[in-house]
């Protein structure tokens, strides 16, 4: 499989960033590019982004999908004084997401906290098995939280989404991966698009995410 190749932030000056990468058993990297492909929203195995746009005439979310490994090993079984490796022992098992955000107006003005709280976190879960190869493995996750969504109302600006997931091992021990941070620009354009209620527009994992939402052309399908 081919190398992820990083392409220019969209949009924007700053890219994303990623810090602490090898303190964490389970790491997070590049944010793959979606398209869609047989009504599916599918993920780039050869093109990153580094920012993102969000029409909220479109959509109160944007979708990720982040290339992830563990630098973590499976451990020996013992059965009857033979060592014997399965699936299971090793494991994490990723149960939160945290989320803290910073909002920057356009046309100036100081940087400020999206939310009322420092953090929020919603719960998931996905299991992350030993060797994880950041090739061949990624996870889906949202931008922002509830919170962070529902504030996102009248923006006009960028907001550094801060992303880290907290999960246990096998054995119990809670872990945590690295955090990084993602900027997004974010507006109002105020355009509809024209599909049925039970329809999204063609081509647009998200509505209103990386496309414009709207125009006479847009060709509308069932959603997945």
């Amino acid at each position: 499989m081919k190398r992820l190749m990083t392409i220019a932030a969209l949009a924007l000056g700053q890219a994303a960033c990623v810090a602490n990468q090898g303190d964490a058993p389970f790491r997070f990297l590049d944010a793959r590019a979606l398209s869609v492909e047989d009504d599916a929203c599918v993920p780039s195995d050869e093109l990153v982004i580094g920012s993102g746009l969000l029409d909220l005439s479109g959509s109160r979310n944007y979708l990720l999908a982040m290339s992830v490994e563990t630098n973590n090993s499976t451990q020996p079984i013992v059965i009857n004084q033979e060592p014997f490796s399965g699936p299971g022992l090793s494991d994490i098992t990723v149960n939160e997401f945290v989320y803290s955000y910073e909002y920057v107006p356009s046309g100036g003005g100081a940087a400020a906290n999206l939310i009322d709280t420092q953090e929020e976190s919603t719960a998931v879960y996905r299991v992350l098995r030993p060797g994880t190869d950041p090739d061949q493995s990624y996870v889906f996750m949202n931008a922002f939280g509830p919170k962070g969504s529902a504030a996102l109302e009248g923006k006009d600006g960028v907001v550094f989404s801060t992303i880290k997931a907290r999960g246990r091992m096998s054995g119990g021990q809670v872990v945590e991966s690295n955090k990084f941070t993602f900027p997004i620009r974010v507006y109002s354009s105020g355009a509809t698009y024209d599909c049925a209620d039970d329809q999204i527009p063609a081509g647009a994992c998200v509505v209103g995410q990386d496309v414009a939402v709207g125009g006479d052309d847009d060709a509308c399908v069932d959603p997945t």
